[in-house]
């Protein structure tokens, strides 16, 4: 099952990308628990989190994903390992 994902101030073509990758987008005014957040860490802070508090199962928390300088297959190999990089 693909994933729920919030995506903020990310390039257009990113969310397209997933969307066609069959990966749910939605924004803030969302209403459930979503699985990551993805953001771009040129064009904004980690600060603004709190907005998505509606999001974040505090049990479980959510994954953040940086996007900056990632192509797709980077970012969709993030998503479904949970992982920025192999740990072997």
């Amino acid at each position: 099952m693909k994933k729920t994902i919030i995506a903020n101030n990310i390039p257009s073509y990113i969310i397209e990308n997933l969307e066609h990758r069959g990966y749910r987008i939605v924004d803030n005014s969302y209403e459930g628990y979503v699985d990551a957040i993805l953001f771009d860490s040129n064009n904004s802070s980690l600060g603004y989190l709190n907005v998505f508090d509606n999001v974040i199962d505090m049990n479980y928390g959510v994954f953040l994903v940086d996007v900056n300088n990632k192509t797709i297959d980077e970012i969709e190999s993030i998503l479904l390992n949970r992982s920025y990089s192999s740990i072997f």
